[in-house]
């Protein structure tokens, strides 16, 4: 992974050498051959740069960013760009920037030269056979609604949804995960956790909660939104699991990197059975009227800091202003699986016409990644959600009532956390999910004097 980043500068810097170091032992990840008494990744990240021999240079995860620079692990990189000529953050795409100055309340400790959005993808010709207009940029979340239901085709045997948080039709679990889109993209937005991550509190019996598990109960039984597949039934076509591409679902929301697979599709259509070109746009996410401009999360693709401790302070800055260059940006951009946060550099793939600033216009939620936080507190917590889960599976098959549902997932959760609490602090990994695959490294600058020509 680090090859992308280091190959470029040491051939344009051929008198600094960039070491890498991991702090956590990949190989253990990939491998399954981690430990139990394996070191927590930002632990193992700050003994590293406190070390004697500290790194100049750390690539890190988002949700890390917050506690390094309130323990005054990280430099600001603010003075260091005012004062550079060939680095100008107006240039920077703003969900870039901004999302990345939140952790540290405005100020800038860190840069990333790619990054990850949604977008809502829709299928023209179900909308023009409904005689609907097409969705628009900027749609309000209740725009988005009351438009599905105009394009959805209740039909037994060949629906149309009108929209789908996600991508991918499955079986009855559909459910479970539609729930977990349907919190990140549209509950983050307007500031509600499920449980407060400071205080492991669960925060879910409350109006606010009830109002959007309406909203999604609603969708559901009016099939707006997918019902589940039967996985026993023939498959259709090539692309029969997936809800837009099978045309089952006029508007979906999409990761960026999703458009590549539906313009491949598009090309090899004459070569597939069961499978028609689509003729298709996208728009920006849709907002809260609460929370104007505000999308879901921004996935950065290497994020880069300098180490308070640092003792080549200049190659590092230089390190990071490489990546952030348009010249890094322009090379990258014949290849790049994912955005660059150079604007201009950004451009339709393969020359497909698109509305590619449906990606751009949107900043990440001030709550953004909150499950990351939780997961360091409670690296199980995912065993909490999924009462949630069962008891809206209740809601949505049996009937349960949407504020005794609440309400017993809160109960029922807290009793939850209380015992894996419990079991944390006897040494137990029982219910643990596998560590993911920390993200965070450090790469230590040195100096390698040039050849004698």
């Amino acid at each position: 992974m680090f090859r992308e980043y280091t190959e470029l500068f040491e051939f344009e810097h051929r008198d600094i050498r960039l070491e890498v170091v991991e702090t956590v032992n990949q190989g253990r990840y990939w491998f399954g051959t981690a430990v139990e008494d394996e070191t927590d990744p930002l632990a193992a990240l700050k003994e590293a740069m406190t070390s004697p021999t500290p790194p100049d240079i750390v690539m890190l995860e988002f949700g890390h960013l917050k506690e390094l620079i309130n323990e005054n692990l990280l430099l600001s990189l603010d003075e260091m760009v005012l004062k550079e000529k060939d680095l100008q953050l107006d240039k920077i795409v703003p969900a870039v920037v901004d999302g990345l100055r939140k952790p540290g309340n405005g100020t800038l400790f860190a840069l990333a030269p790619m990054f990850s959005t949604s977008a809502v993808i829709y299928n023209k010709q179900l909308f023009l056979d409904q005689g609907v207009e097409f969705p628009k940029d900027r749609m309000t979340w209740q725009d988005l609604f009351d438009l599905a239901r105009r394009v959805t085709v209740q039909d037994d045997q060949n629906p149309v949804y009108g929209f789908s948080f996600d991508y991918y039709q499955g079986g009855l679990a559909d459910v479970y995960y539609t729930m977990n889109s349907f919190i990140s993209d549209y509950v983050q937005p307007l500031g509600l956790n499920w449980i407060d991550a400071d205080t492991l509190q669960m925060t879910v019996n409350t109006p606010a909660w009830q109002e959007v598990w309406a909203t999604f109960a609603e969708l559901y039984r009016d099939k707006i939104i997918p019902q589940g597949q039967d996985r026993s039934s023939p498959r259709a076509g090539p692309f029969d699991w997936d809800l837009f591409l099978s045309g089952r679902a006029a508007m979906v929301i999409v990761p960026f990197n999703y458009l590549h697979r539906v313009i491949e599709a598009n090309e090899e259509a004459e070569r597939l059975d069961n499978h028609e070109p689509i003729e298709w746009d996208v728009v920006t996410l849709p907002t809260h009227p609460e929370a104007p401009g505000i999308g879901s999360n921004v996935l950065y693709q290497g994020i880069f800091a300098i180490n308070a401790n640092a003792e080549n302070i200049d190659d590092a800055w230089e390190f990071i202003k490489f990546i952030m260059s348009e010249d890094y940006a322009r090379i990258k951009s014949r290849s790049a699986y994912y955005m660059l946060a150079h604007q201009e550099y950004n451009q339709p793939i393969n020359g497909v016409e698109y509305n590619h600033d449906a990606f751009l216009q949107l900043l990440p939620p001030d709550d953004a990644f909150h499950e990351m936080e939780l997961s360091r507190k409670l690296p199980d917590y995912w065993s909490v959600r999924s009462i949630g889960q069962q008891k809206m599976y209740d809601v949505l098959m049996n009937g349960k009532d949407i504020g005794l549902a609440l309400q017993e997932w809160e109960t029922e959760g807290q009793m939850m956390i209380r015992q894996l609490l419990e079991q944390q602090g006897n040494g137990s990994d029982a219910g643990k999910m596998p560590a993911p695959l920390p993200a965070d490294r450090r790469i230590i600058l040195k100096f390698q004097p040039e050849p004698d020509s």
